[in-house]
């Protein structure tokens, strides 16, 4: 192998000139890369780091991607430089015989980032920052001594695990400013809030105009039996076929999680800094929630008419009622009124079964706090309604009914009408715990008043369907009945045939 201090510009010619032009393709076949389909006019390196680690060489670079439309965007991408390429799937045979690949698929990748993180390693770019939090030094070093195992399920980001005990989130795309993962974990755990992954440290990467990018946040390991998502299905199942437990404890798994929702919501609502202190909802701040709505409206009808070739039959029969049943929906975003005064605090903000985990004493964490991905980050540090995290939880349970509906194939009219009250059970004993949490908060968060709640939350459930709308008619049509049904009672409960993956 080369020796990368002697040779760091012969190899950064050979990488901008053979791996480069092969970027593009590979690019696409990336589960984190979030631009797929868009077209690629140019690829670059905006930075590049080399180092020699185990045999390969490390280049860790922050790639450059322009778009047709005059748009960029930056990735963070480590490449290894290696003799022997093993599982990992090849970018580019380099003319000298070796091999590019991603190298978080290298076996010595995590231990690297780890040293590097709690600063046993260094580099000459002073453009990489990377810090850890203050009584972490035996989880790291315990860390060390595991093995670094890539997690292999297709996500946004990519996340290193080292046993049980710490795991690394690596953000491929990057958009500057505070993580807000980051900076919301390191502001609970000040606070004292347990029931989320303790923060070790962080990475981010400083370009040429003296921007920060974060780059990499290091967790504590939350031992678990699953995610929400996966978790539950099991009970809808178990409810579909009449199987489920009754009695007094027949919801107590989603009473506990409605509990610590508002646990967390109060947690959040007492942090003094700055970005966290609440502010109070407003005129303008109703109107602006108004006025989403009434354009999501129009842009689901316009959407459903524009995917109706590919939603199930019955949706395309139906089409000419729905979209204007949905325009009639229009005085159900006035509930927004209700939170005049109640203040806007910093949230989850994509909040949903996949954003928990169920641990193994019958409680829960709750993971994630990047916000929607899509979405700018000043829009994810913005302050909302609490009753924006109650909601998407409620809209996860619909689809865990409708994933179970959908599983069936045809399901009987006994096994709809059991998962019908397994969602009014399961909402029932979320939001009783929820606003019991959120009761005892030192200050009120949501409407006291049962019917103002109750209005204030038809409207943000209503915000949130709608969203899910424009993303099944643009992803997935024949997902399209689960929120149209939350939206639209009158469609049943009979489910299309097709099986698939449900969002969680």
């Amino acid at each position: 192998m080369r020796e990368p201090e002697a040779e760091r510009n012969d190899l950064e010619r050979t990488l901008r000139e053979e791996a480069l032009p092969r970027l593009p393709a590979w690019l696409e076949t990336r589960r984190w890369f979030s631009d797929k389909g868009r077209d690629i006019t140019g690829v670059g390196f905006d930075d590049i780091e080399i180092d020699g680690v185990d045999g390969d060489v490390l280049a860790l670079t922050i790639l450059h991607v322009d778009f047709a439309d005059g748009s960029e965007a930056r990735y963070v991408l480590p490449l290894a430089v290696t003799d022997g390429a093993g599982d990992a799937a090849p970018i580019v045979t380099l003319v000298s015989g070796e091999t590019v690949v991603d190298a978080t698929e290298r076996p010595w990748f995590g231990r690297w980032a780890l040293d590097r993180l709690a600063g046993r390693t260094s580099g000459g770019d002073s453009a990489w920052r990377f810090t850890v939090a203050e009584g972490v030094e035996p989880i790291i070093a315990a860390a060390r001594e595991e093995p670094a195992t890539l997690v292999r399920v297709e996500q946004s980001n990519s996340s290193i695990r080292f046993d049980e005990l710490l795991m690394i989130k690596i953000f491929r795309r990057l958009q500057p400013g505070p993580n807000p993962d980051e900076e919301i974990l390191r502001a609970l755990g000040g606070a004292g809030f347990a029931r989320v992954p303790r923060f070790i440290g962080a990475a981010s990467w400083r370009s040429r105009e003296g921007i920060d990018y974060p780059v990499a946040l290091a967790l504590a390991f939350v031992p678990n039996v699953g995610d929400g998502w996966s978790w539950l299905l099991q009970r809808v199942d178990m409810a579909a076929a009449g199987e489920g437990e009754a009695g007094d404890d027949a919801y107590a798994a989603e009473w506990l999680l409605g509990r610590r929702t508002g646990e967390l919501h109060a947690a959040l609502s007492q942090i003094a800094e700055p970005d966290f202190v609440p502010l109070a909802q407003d005129e303008a701040g109703v109107a602006e929630n108004e006025r989403r709505v009434d354009a999501a409206i129009e842009g689901a009808a316009d959407l459903l008419q524009e995917t109706a070739a590919r939603a199930p039959a019955r949706l395309r029969k139906a089409l000419p009622l729905m979209i204007s049943e949905l325009r009639a929906l229009r005085e159900q975003a006035r509930g927004f009124r209700d939170e005049i005064g109640m203040p806007r605090i910093r949230v989850h903000g994509d909040y949903h079964l996949g954003q928990t985990l169920r641990t193994p004493d019958g409680d829960w964490v709750i993971i994630d706090f990047e916000g929607e991905p899509a979405r700018p980050v000043a829009e994810r540090r913005q302050r909302w309604s609490p009753l924006k995290d109650v909601a998407g939880m409620l809209r996860s349970f619909a689809y865990a009914r409708g994933a179970a509906l959908r599983a069936s194939g045809a399901a009987s009219a006994d096994e709809a009408r059991r998962l019908a009250i397994w969602e009014a059970g399961a909402r029932r004993a979320f939001l009783e715990g929820y606003r019991g949490a959120v009761g005892a908060a030192r200050m009120a968060l949501v409407p006291a008043d049962d019917a103002a709640f109750g209005r204030a939350l038809r409207a943000w459930e209503l915000d949130k369907a709608l969203y899910e709308i424009a993303y099944e008619a643009r992803n997935r049509p024949d997902w399209l009945e689960v929120p149209l049904r939350a939206l639209l009672p009158d469609l049943g409960d009979q489910p299309v045939a097709e099986t698939g993956a449900a969002p969680a």
